[in-house]
């Protein structure tokens, strides 16, 4: 078995439809797509009611709508609104969490079928280190090229005692390769029968013309932990345009259900949402205070108050693709590469 000492989390995806397309959809995207599920029924969802025609629009900068008050809670919507397949498709870019799980979900259902036994490596996989990579041990992996200019690689273990299902999976969409590049790592484990998920990923887009000088693209991070039968989740994302300092959140509570409530904190702003929040909610939500916080989330903010937001060292920047080019075929770390 491999166990991985540390994992790029490099970034893939933020195309936005206002900086001139919609991120394209990757053929590993559906099926069964179990991650995508369990996430989407363990952090919140939010409702898209004012801009359900399509996905907002953000040019130069990652600027709020002009009706949204809260950058915070702006930020919040693009990453955690609701996506279903097909009927969001074209409505909701590489910005969102659950498209993008749902384009890199099917690398778990699908990683046993291009796996191939590895052996026993300790190794840095690539030129970023991030402090919540899962140390995980690994046992088969492979990579995939695809067409379109896509391609993917994946580290993966079954525990047939626990149930418990361990992937890494490296990915690249570049459906135009003239005008985009999309990079980034996923790493998870997931419990079909407990229903425990935790996973953490980054993600970044780069536009072709500024790869020199990289001005324009998005970076995202992200880490998520619960359980998709109670609902109970903790989280941190953040996003940064280009790659200077993020908006950050961390969050926790519960995601669903009447008369549940989740707590989320940007710096010293905390936001208290019941289970349930909309779109529109979140346009004209305004924070508070810890002191403050409502009765509702009021047993949240310790815990809260521990969880590190992401700050702008952990943003993954520009990376040269030729640094997912350099692996050997045949060992451990290519795995981990682009084919």
């Amino acid at each position: 078995m491999r166990r991985i000492s540390f994992l790029l989390f490099l970034a893939t995806s933020v195309f936005l439809s206002g900086c001139g397309g919609g991120g394209g959809s990757s053929p590993q995207g559906g099926g069964s797509n179990k991650l995508f599920l369990a996430v989407k029924a363990t952090t919140p969802t939010f409702t898209a009611t004012v801009s359900a025609l399509g996905a907002p629009k953000m040019k130069s900068t990652l600027a709020s709508s002009p009706t949204f008050t809260d950058q915070a809670m702006n930020l919040a919507f693009q990453l955690l609104r609701d996506y279903s397949y097909p009927a969001d498709e074209g409505k909701v870019d590489m910005t969102n969490i659950y498209k993008v799980l749902f384009e890199a979900g099917g690398y778990l259902d699908n990683a046993k079928t291009i796996c191939s036994p590895i052996a026993t490596t300790t190794e840095a996989i690539s030129p970023y280190a991030f402090s919540d990579v899962m140390i995980q041990d690994y046992d088969c992996g492979g990579t995939r090229a695809e067409s379109g200019g896509y391609g993917s690689s994946v580290a993966y273990r079954e525990d047939s005692g626990t149930g418990d299902k361990f992937m890494l999976a490296s990915y690249k969409w570049a459906p135009d390769p003239t005008s985009q590049i999309a990079i980034g790592a996923i790493q998870t484990q997931f419990n079909d029968t407990t229903k425990d998920v935790e996973l953490t990923f980054a993600q970044t887009v780069l536009y072709p013309m500024s790869l020199s000088t990289p001005t324009n693209g998005f970076a995202t991070r992200t880490y998520i932990k619960g359980n998709s039968d109670t609902h109970a989740f903790e989280l941190k994302i953040a996003m940064a345009n280009p790659w200077g300092a993020p908006t950050s959140i961390v969050g926790k509570g519960i995601s669903q259900g009447v008369g549940n409530y989740f707590l989320m904190r940007d710096g010293s702003n905390y936001y208290c949402l019941p289970a349930g929040v909309t779109e529109t909610d979140l346009r004209s939500i305004a924070p508070t205070i810890s002191a403050l916080v409502s009765a509702n989330c009021a047993s949240y903010v310790t815990d809260v108050d521990t969880l590190t937001p992401y700050d702008a060292t952990q943003i993954p920047n520009y990376l040269d693709l030729a640094s997912f080019n350099s692996g050997t075929a045949g060992t451990p770390v290519k795995y981990l590469m682009f084919p």
